[in-house]
């Protein structure tokens, strides 16, 4: 059993995390508000407990999961690593001095299309990424690009299982030099690529990721929320669907990603992987990777 004790200012999170947390075998072992409470009591509540859970960010800053690592619990966040770019870099280094895991928020990975096709990746040889993004305001257009390509990247670069050895970039201008696409290679040091191709502005929403290896094809398609396997044999090609079990995966899906109910549920998936001795399904770690191939990706378009 973990005891989670949960640093946030919404009085609503301990009702939303503790039913899941029983049911897992797990307890809150309590709530504080940290912008309302001294020191020496959210201190206690890190000491008594075996993970924090900090749903969402606290007044805009970190400073609350510093002090968690430092006192060496495991921590969930509930939010992205884009969330907190700057402070990335030091919350990793903590936390390998610490010898904690950090979960961060990421609602892709723990989407049942995609956690359904994990066990049938291994080792593959080249992954290709498609994403075709709306049209965003222009004053905000930059850094959406930006978190939509380290989204994309922080949802394939773990299946390498690999560190990356050489990006290149080339993007592609309109004629009113509007950024249209981004291309970017990957490849890493045991022989796998990863290929990016971001458009914007084209219409209806794309989001694949195609992985090639030795048994096979796995197809994930997150816009439309269906994954399958498609593997060669002595008498042609075979299809199996992984994710939803139905013939047809309907309409493309309009569900929300982003609500308290799957904040919680990443946290109880945190404890899971805690339980089996795994690393957390989104890593800070392999966050922050994505995050510096995003900063590369960036400095080489010169411009989003």
């Amino acid at each position: 059993m973990y005891l989670v004790g949960i640093l946030a200012q919404g009085q609503k999170w301990p009702d939303v995390l503790r039913g899941m947390a029983e049911a897992s075998g797990s307890s809150v072992s309590g709530w504080i508000n940290p912008l309302s409470s001294p020191g020496e009591a959210i201190d206690k509540l890190i000491d008594q407990s075996d993970l924090i859970w900090i749903p969402e960010k606290i007044n805009g800053g970190m400073d609350e999961a510093i002090n968690v690592i430092r006192r060496s619990r495991h921590l969930s966040l509930g939010f992205p690593v884009s969330d907190f770019t700057d402070q990335a870099e030091s919350l990793v280094k903590l936390a390998q001095e610490a010898r904690v895991q950090v979960q961060v928020g990421h609602s892709e990975r723990h989407r049942l299309v995609f956690r359904s096709s994990l066990a049938h990746i291994s080792h593959p040889q080249h992954i290709r990424l498609t994403h075709h993004l709306p049209e965003f305001r222009s004053e905000e257009n930059p850094q959406r690009i930006f978190h939509e390509i380290l989204a994309d990247l922080d949802l394939v670069l773990g299946l390498t299982g690999s560190q990356a050895k050489k990006v290149r970039t080339h993007a592609a201008f309109l004629g009113s030099g509007k950024l249209f696409q981004i291309d970017t290679r990957i490849e890493f040091h045991n022989g796998s690529v990863i290929s990016l191709a971001v458009r914007q502005g084209i219409g209806q929403a794309v989001r694949e990721i195609e992985i090639l290896q030795e048994t096979g094809l796995v197809f994930i398609d997150l816009a439309r929320g269906c994954s399958s396997i498609k593997k060669p044999g002595s008498e042609g090609w075979t299809v199996h669907q992984l994710w939803p079990v139905v013939e047809s995966p309907g309409p493309v899906t309009t569900l929300d990603y982003h609500n308290d109910e799957e904040t919680a549920r990443q946290c109880i998936n945190f404890i899971h992987a805690l339980q089996m001795g795994k690393r957390p399904l989104s890593d800070l770690e392999e966050g922050y990777a994505a995050l510096e191939i995003t900063r590369q990706i960036e400095s080489s378009v010169g411009r989003f």
